[in-house]
């Protein structure tokens, strides 16, 4: 009896932590255009030398159609605290994944979000 406790309660918190890292990829990408192929599959970030880094590992499940990504930037309050930054074009062959990364532009970014784009 005991044994099947634990084994439903390590299954809920796996469960619970899938949900919270599915939030938060949402929270913090915008994806348009045909992109339905291109998925997010983790997502962090961190202060490196007093500025937001955010990182992304992107699998493309389907085609090899290109895809373009940006960085937009925000403070504590939702305000944007940068302009928008130029697209970068990113190709991930059918089946594999590749890193982004972006820096903030300023002390003032607290937040992110990864915009994809398809072209």
């Amino acid at each position: 009896m005991r044994i099947s406790k634990l084994i439903n309660l390590v299954s809920l918190s796996v469960v619970m932590m899938l949900a919270s890292c599915s939030s938060y990829i949402d929270k913090h990408s915008v994806k348009m255009g045909k992109t339905s192929d291109v998925k997010i599959q983790d997502m962090k970030s961190f202060d490196r030398n007093g500025l937001l880094v955010a990182q992304a590992t992107i699998k493309n499940n389907g085609n090899s159609k290109p895809v373009q990504y940006r960085f937009q930037w925000f403070g504590d309050k939702g305000e944007r605290v940068w302009g928008d930054e130029p697209w970068k074009p990113l190709v991930i062959p059918e089946g594999r994944t590749a890193m982004i990364e972006g820096v903030a532009p300023n002390l003032e970014a607290s937040e992110y979000k990864i915009e994809l784009d398809s072209y």
